[in-house]
C-alpha cells in the first residue's frame, strides 16, 4: 500500500483512541498548553515502521519519570496504537511525532504528579531523501547560549521556543542549522540536531554535561563507530575545535546523518571531503533498512 492509497480523513492518536484529525481536541487548561509542561519525540517512518521507536519511547518514559509525572506511560500500549495509526493513515514513508504533557491543570502549579497525562501521536507521509544520500548543511552559530545547568536541557521538552528562534535567525542568515555554545563557550548541539566533529580520523562529540539532548541517532552513531572501528571521544570542545575539524556532521532522527559543507562563523569556512561521514551514513542507512525492512522497531 502506498501513501496515496489512504482514503478518508487522516487520523491521530489521542489518549488511547484513533480519531479523525479534525475531531482531536486538547483542553485549554492542559499543562502542556499553559506551561509547555511535557515532552515529545519525532522519528522517521520507513517501510511503515517507525525508526528506533523502542528507544524513543524509553527516552520519553525516562523524561516523565525524572520530572515527577508519577505515572508511567504504557509503552506497549502506545507502540501498538502507533502501529495502528500508521496503518490507518497508510504511511509507508514519513514522519511520526509523539507528545506527552502532564495533562489537566489541577489548580496548583507545583503539583507535579498526574493521573491523566495527555498522550498524542501524529503519523503522516513526508518525502525525505534517502538516508545514504542526504544533502549537506550550512551551519551557523546561534546568537543564544545553552544553559548547561538547566534540568530540562537533556530532555526533549515541548518548551521549544529558544530552538525555534535560534533556527529562524540562522535560516535568515542562509544557514540550514545552528549550533549552540553553552555558558562556558563550549560546543553543545544544534537546534534540531546533535553535533559531531572529525579530526585526524577520530570522531568527537560534546558530552551531555555540556548541555544537550542525548539524541537517539547520536547514540546509534556512537555505537556504529565501535562497530566500524572508528575511534570516538566524548568531551568538552571549543568553537575553535569546530573551525579546525576535518569534517563536521549533524544527526537527527528524521534525517539521520548530515554532512556540514560550510560554516558561516569561526570564521566562514568551506569543508572538503567527508569520508568518515559518508562511511557512517552508509552504515546507518544499512542498519535502519535492516530493522525497518524486517518490520522491527
Amino acid at each position: 500500500m502506498n501513501n496515496a492509497d489512504h482514503a478518508g480523513p487522516p487520523r491521530v492518536y489521542l489518549n488511547g483512541r484513533l480519531l479523525p484529525r479534525q475531531e482531536a481536541a486538547i483542553a485549554p487548561f492542559d499543562r502542556g498548553f499553559l506551561y509547555g509542561d511535557g515532552f515529545f519525540e519525532t522519528t522517521r517512518i520507513l517501510h511503515g515502521v517507525p525508526v528506533f521507536l523502542d528507544r524513543h519511547l524509553e527516552r520519553l518514559a525516562s523524561s516523565c519519570r525524572e520530572t515527577g509525572f508519577g505515572v508511567e506511560v504504557d509503552a506497549a500500549k502506545l507502540a501498538a496504537g502507533i502501529r495502528e495509526l500508521i496503518e490507518a493513515n497508510a504511511v509507508r514513508d514519513g514522519y511520526l511525532r509523539i507528545t506527552v504533557s502532564r495533562g489537566p491543570h489541577a489548580g496548583k502549579l507545583t503539583e507535579l504528579r498526574t493521573d491523566e497525562p495527555t498522550v498524542f501521536a501524529e503519523a503522516r507521509p513526508m518525502e525525505l531523501p534517502p538516508l545514504d544520500a542526504l544533502p549537506s548543511l550550512v551551519l551557523a552559530r546561534s546568537p543564544y547560549r545553552r544553559n548547561e545547568h538547566s534540568p530540562i536541557v537533556r530532555h526533549k521538552s515541548i518548551s521549544y521556543q529558544l530552538n525555534v528562534l535560534a533556527l529562524a535567525e540562522g535560516r535568515r542568515r542562509g544557514a540550514d542549522e545552528v549550533f549552540f555554545l553553552n555558558s562556558q563557550g563550549r560546543l553543545t548541539e544544534g537546534a534540531i540536531t546533535n553535533l559531531f566533529l572529525v579530526r585526524d580520523g577520530v570522531v568527537l562529540t560534546p558530552d551531555v554535561s555540556c548541555g544537550l539532548l542525548p539524541g537517539i541517532t547520536r547514540q546509534v552513531v556512537m555505537e556504529l563507530c565501535g562497530a566500524e572501528g572508528l575511534p570516538i571521544e566524548v568531551g568538552a570542545y571549543a568553537e575553535d575545535d569546530l573551525a579546525a575539524a576535518d569534517e563536521v556532521f549533524c544527526t537527527n532522527s528524521l534525517r539521520g546523518i548530515m554532512a556540514v559543507s560550510k560554516l558561516l562563523d569561526c570564521p566562514e569556512q568551506v569543508l572538503g571531503a567527508h569520508g568518515v561521514t559518508q562511511r557512517l551514513q552508509r552504515a546507518y542507512a544499512a542498519l535502519v533498512e535492516r530493522r525497518c525492512g524486517s518490520g522491527g522497531i
